[in-house]
This record gives structure tokens, sequence and C-alpha cells, in this order.
């Protein structure tokens, strides 16, 4: 989508009335248009809830509910001892450490339903599924950046959503502490873009990129927990009766990407982090 950005008069000797040319600048290629960060409309699921009224449980606890609870609690306090590498314990049956897996489902038994700040650099750092992440945005932001890019020097974008792990583009999280902290869930990018020419005469971009990720942690009717197969059920149980309260998971990582036009990127949106 183009708009008239500027007019440029162009007054050749020969003659005396000058040349309009219009200047067309592109406002939006891809996920990505011009403009501040904006939060792109999204709605998230309210798992056992979501045709409940107002998404809120529907029935006092009853004895089955409490066992129920009981059961989960003795889990989240035999994982946190058993799969917790920092405590010295063995993992071999945990899949792995599940640190941010138990405190994120201790906070759905007692946080009450506030929302909580998800540790996204550790998913980084231990997840290879979130490197592919990266790199496809990355490869993405560059391209439709390259188009928005022309004739411009300085300029801030705004992306729709990406759908980690749903929309066939960005995998789900290979590990089991990822997958049961966050699993699929959503996330878009602002930016703020400058624009130069190097001494070989090359476009050069270098982009400060701002990651808004979110997710709102719930269980589904029909799903299942990819590593130990347990279904959803149990704990849409415990969300009906209101021992279990669902929550939002926010995180924010900022990255810069430096690159020279339509070459490959020379800083990948992994090895560059900003200050917050």
């Amino acid at each position: 989508m183009t708009s008239p950005f500027d007019v440029l008069f162009l007054e050749p000797v020969e003659k005396k009335k000058p040349h309009v040319v219009k200047v067309g600048f592109v406002e939006e290629s891809g996920r990505y248009k011009i403009g501040k960060p904006t939060r792109p409309a999204y709605t998230h699921d309210h798992g056992f809830l979501q045709n409940t009224p107002n998404h809120k449980p529907i029935r006092e606890p009853t004895l089955d509910d409490r066992k129920m609870y009981t059961k989960w609690l003795a889990n989240l306090n035999g994982a946190e001892l058993l799969c917790n590498p920092t405590l010295g314990k063995k993992i071999d049956r945990c899949s792995g450490d599940l640190t941010d897996a138990t405190a994120a489902y201790r906070h759905f038994l007692f946080g009450k339903g506030a929302d909580r700040t998800v540790n996204y650099e550790g998913f980084i750092r231990t997840d290879m599924a979130a490197y592919a992440l990266l790199d496809k945005i990355a490869t993405d932001f560059i391209e439709q950046i390259e188009v928005i890019g022309k004739d411009r020097l300085k300029f801030s974008v705004t992306s729709s959503m990406y759908s980690v792990g749903t929309d066939g583009i960005i995998g789900m999280p290979q590990t089991a502490n990822w997958q049961k902290t966050l699993g699929a869930h959503v996330l878009w990018v602002s930016a703020d873009v400058a624009v130069a020419t190097n001494s070989d005469a090359e476009i050069c971009y270098n982009a400060d990129l701002t990651l808004h990720i979110e997710d709102r942690y719930n269980f589904n009717p029909g799903s299942a927990d990819i590593a130990t197969k347990i279904s959803d059920k149990e704990n849409g149980q415990l969300e009906l009766c209101g021992m279990g309260v669902e929550y939002m998971n926010y995180a924010v990582i900022r990255r810069n990407l430096t690159w020279v036009a339509k070459k490959p990127a020379t800083k990948m949106l992994t090895g560059t982090p900003t200050s917050q």
C-alpha cells in the first residue's frame, strides 16, 4: 500500500517550468506497517471456561474436585523436588528440567489469576524451537522492512500477531519444560529502524526490535500433555470449580538486528540482546 509523501521539483536549465514528480512510500508489507507500537487485535481462549457465563467457574468444589486437587498438588510438590537440577536431584523421569513448568503450574493453583511474567530469555537459551522462532521472525522482518524502507531514512513499524505452534510456520517448544510452561503462544513485534549507506554505496539497516509475548495459561477440552499424554480434562475439572485459575503470561525481549540490503543478516536476533 503506498501513499504520496513528498513532491520533488526538478528544473532543467533548458526549461523554465519545473517538472513535478510524486514520491510514494510503502506503508505496509506482510505483517508489518508504519506506526508506533500497537498491540494487534487478538482474543485468547478460556479453555474449559470458554462457554461458561463470563468465563467463571460454574460450581463449588465437590469431594471429587478436592481429591483431584490433592493429586495434582502432590504431583507438583514431587516434580519440584525431582525435576530441579539445581537441587541436585535426578531428573531422568522428568523429561528434563521442569523448573519453569512447575513455577507456572504453582501459579495456576495459588496465583488467583494474577498476571505473570514468564522467563522468555530462558526459553531462548534452552529450547531449540526458540532459535528457529527468532530466525524466522528475523527473516520475515528483513524481507518486509526492505520493502517499507525504500527511500526512507528513519521510521517505526508494528506487526500483526505471530502464532507460535499453531500456524505451521513457527513450531511448538521442543522441551517438556517449555511445552508445559508456554506451549502454543503468540507474539508481536515493534521496531525502530534507521537506514544509511556504507562506503560501498550499499544500503544498510539497523533495527531495534521489541518482541511482545503473551499467552493465557489454561487447559483445553480435547487436549493432552505432549510428554505424558495426560488429558487436560483433569485440570479442566479444577478450572470449573475454581481450584485452579487461568492467568496471563507476558514477556518483553529486545534485540538489535543489522544487515545490508539484499544480503544475509550479519546479526541474528539470538546474538545481540539490547538493554531493557
